[in-house]
Order: C-alpha cells, then structure tokens, then sequence
C-alpha cells in the first residue's frame, strides 16, 4: 500500500476551513483529531464515498466480503478495530478494514 499523507479535514469529513476551526488552528497529533471527528463527523454525508476515512458496518461488511451481522458479531467480540461516534454508530478507519481485508486474502489462497 502506499503511505498516507494525514489529513485532518478528511478524518474530519469536512472542509479544510472547517477543520482549521474544529482544530482552532493549532497543530494536532492524529489522535487528537479522530477524537474530535468522533463528535462531528458527519458519517451519513459519506456513506457512498469510497474513499472515505471513516466507515460504518455496512461499509467493512462489504470490504471484508461478509454480511452486516458478521461485521456485528466480529466488533462484539472485538475482532476488529472500531471508535463510537457520538450518535452510538460504530466506525472503523478505512485502511484499517482493507489491511484486514487483503491479508484475509492472501491467507486464504
């Protein structure tokens, strides 16, 4: 895979402007940022983004080649890595579920 640049306003879901002022300008480590986009990533806006940094069960459920339930059941038993939005909705980082899904792959062969 190819590195990643960090982008706040994507982890963000949002303009650049916006996350400036979400950030209120100043420098941000990773996790400070995710922590923020927690409360204000406007997941439903990037439910059919594909390159989206967030995603939700659905979403990993059809990167991993499973059903929603399977994807439920494996976040239950903390089989995959996931934060809780602010409205309760289970996310996972992108890149995260397609590392998984491609070496799934390649064990599989």
């Amino acid at each position: 895979m190819e590195p990643t640049v960090f982008d706040p306003a994507r982890v963000l879901g949002c303009s650049l402007e916006r996350a400036r002022g979400l950030m209120r300008g100043h420098v941000v480590t990773p996790g400070e940022v995710e922590s923020v986009a927690l409360e204000y990533y406007p997941w439903r806006a990037h439910l059919r983004d594909p390159d989206s940094y967030w995603i939700t069960v659905s979403q990993a459920a059809d990167i991993l080649g499973v059903s929603d339930a399977e994807v439920r059941q494996m976040l239950s038993h903390r089989r995959l890595p996931f934060s809780t939005h602010k409205s309760g909705v289970r996310l996972m980082r992108r890149r995260q579920i397609e590392e998984i899904a491609a070496h799934n792959r390649l064990a599989h062969r």
